[in-house]
């Protein structure tokens, strides 16, 4: 089934040793594939995602920037305003990634020009053109962590948006099976693609699940055997919702970049030091991302399920990101 133990990884394997000051944007963070069925150019964009990154730097005014992009995203929310997640529930209302798509424009539109690409490779060259496109986007992120001295490459999909369709999950999954040497993880509310990915080892895949989908959310990570990952708004809170879970899930743990790392007062939350500590975490200095040190999430040792604690105040991320999406604001 889904959840299978892999050999721990150690931390000091999947981390830069190159120290750098920024990170790898334009052409660099770019993969480029021409596609099967008509020729054309077909471009996929990697984020710098400073949460999941091996390598990252706290800048003097105190925000967290990637050194080496290492995630896939698409746009949020449910497709009726543009986004790539049919299984968007009223809780993805304050998603913190579509807050950044509706605040920054340049974000917006590679995630637009992502999912204009995924959508003619599937409709031009199909499940095969596709994963030619997301294979190619994983490898170009491989280059770059192993130009960076990473020795297990690790890549998270949809740090923004979700699986589109069963075509673009099948795409997905050759796309992982043709990198097994990456250590490949991600959520997922489009409960009926859970089942596409059983079998794939160097993938750990979450049923992301909270108080609107809980119920079906369980029961697939349950029939699956995938660990599940409960947005709750409080300690409180994810207790009353766990209790719902039942039985045959993965024991939870809460996320520390959700919880207390938001209140130590240390830095961003979601960076700790080049050590994997958030006590060597210096303003000015290099950094990892929080993924990459806790590493429960990512494969190798146990699956644990796991709890993030809401955080941010946009409660309608998606009504704002509609309006500019629709609306044509800039």
């Amino acid at each position: 089934m889904g959840a299978q133990t892999l050999q721990r990884v150690r931390m000091s394997d999947r981390v830069t040793t190159v120290d750098r000051r920024s990170g790898r944007h334009g052409s660099a963070s770019r993969a480029t594939v021409t596609c099967r069925g008509c020729g054309c150019e077909l471009i996929g964009a990697l984020m710098h995602d400073a949460k999941t990154t091996p390598g990252a730097r706290w800048l003097p005014d105190g925000g967290a920037v990637a050194t080496v992009p290492n995630a896939w995203a698409l746009p949020g929310g449910p497709p009726d305003i543009g986004g790539s997640c049919p299984g968007a529930t009223s809780e993805c209302s304050g998603c913190y990634a579509v807050v950044l798509e509706a605040a920054y424009t340049g974000f917006r539109d590679m995630l637009r020009a992502n999912l204009e690409n995924v959508t003619h490779a599937l409709a031009c060259g199909g499940v095969v053109g596709c994963a030619e496109l997301l294979t190619a986007v994983v490898r170009r992120s491989v280059d770059l962590q192993r130009a960076d001295g990473v020795r297990r490459p690790v890549f998270r999909w949809h740090a923004d948006g979700d699986i589109m369709s069963a075509q673009y999950a099948r795409a997905m999954r050759r796309a992982i099976l043709a990198t097994p040497d990456v250590d490949h993880w991600g959520y997922t509310r489009t409960l009926s693609a859970v089942r596409l990915f059983d079998g794939v080892p160097s993938l750990r895949l979450y049923v992301s699940a909270d108080r609107a989908n809980l119920n079906r959310a369980s029961d697939v990570a349950r029939r699956w055997g995938r660990p599940l990952a409960l947005l709750a708004d409080d300690d409180a809170d994810a207790r009353r919702l766990w209790d719902r879970v039942g039985d045959g899930i993965p024991d939870p743990v809460t996320c520390p970049a959700s919880d207390r790392w938001q209140r130590d007062g240390i830095g961003p939350a979601h960076i700790v030091g080049p050590d994997g500590r958030r006590s060597t975490l210096t303003r000015g200095g290099s950094a990892v991302g929080a993924c990459v040190s806790c590493a429960v999430c990512l494969p190798g040792g146990r699956a644990r399920s796991v709890t993030f604690l809401r955080h941010g105040s946009a409660r309608d991320a998606l009504g704002s990101v509609a309006r500019v999406r629709i609306g044509g604001a800039r």
